[in-house]
């Protein structure tokens, strides 16, 4: 063999490579935006970060328990199979702007009395607990970012003033994410 240059096959084969890892690494283009917002629904109370207020939610529900930090208010309840989960709520001036559902995975989890409450994202129906292949084709699985390793599966969808989150492990949602856009984002960031 000489020194020249590679046959046109093995640049291809370079070339083929090549794009492989950027697509890899750069990730796939996301869906289309939803034409409707996700809301995180109870029969009590829909959570929507476009609109809800902290004064309707503690009309609602009353007032929070402080977890897992300053600034988050958690409530308790109970999901369709029985286990304890939580409902956390971040307001900047008194708007929501920030809602998560998700089963505790700590043991210092705090032992508040769950409420009768259940919650889901609407649209689509979605519950902690339920299989990941039930989600639609607007959510876009996207890659785990380094050192987040609680859930192996991660998948977005974007709304007009959001982004909807849904996490798991093992194909079983375990969080449920809201996340209200900061003007200037094009994403929300969880």
């Amino acid at each position: 063999m000489s020194d020249d240059a590679p046959d046109f096959a093995m640049r291809r084969a370079v070339e083929i490579l090549a794009e492989m890892y950027e697509r890899k690494t750069r990730g796939a283009a996301p869906p289309p935006p939803l034409d409707k917002t996700v809301v995180l629904f109870s029969e009590t109370l829909a959570l929507d970060v476009t609109a809800t207020t902290r004064e309707r939610v503690e009309r609602a529900l009353g007032v929070a328990f402080a977890y897992p930090v300053r600034g988050w208010h958690t409530y308790c309840f109970r999901t369709a199979s029985g286990a304890r989960a939580f409902v956390s709520l971040f307001y900047s001036q008194a708007t929501l702007v920030a809602a998560e559902c998700y089963l505790p995975t700590l043991e210092r989890a705090p032992s508040l009395e769950p409420r009768d409450l259940r919650f889901r994202f609407v649209p689509g129906e979605l519950e902690l607990g339920m299989h990941l292949a039930r989600l639609s084709a607007h959510y876009a699985r996207i890659p785990t970012p380094p050192g987040f390793s609680t859930y192996g599966d991660i998948f977005e969808a974007r709304f007009a003033g959001g982004s909807a989150y849904v996490m798991g492990s093992r194909g079983i949602i375990e969080r449920l994410a809201l996340y209200a856009l900061r003007p200037g984002d094009k994403t929300a960031t969880p």
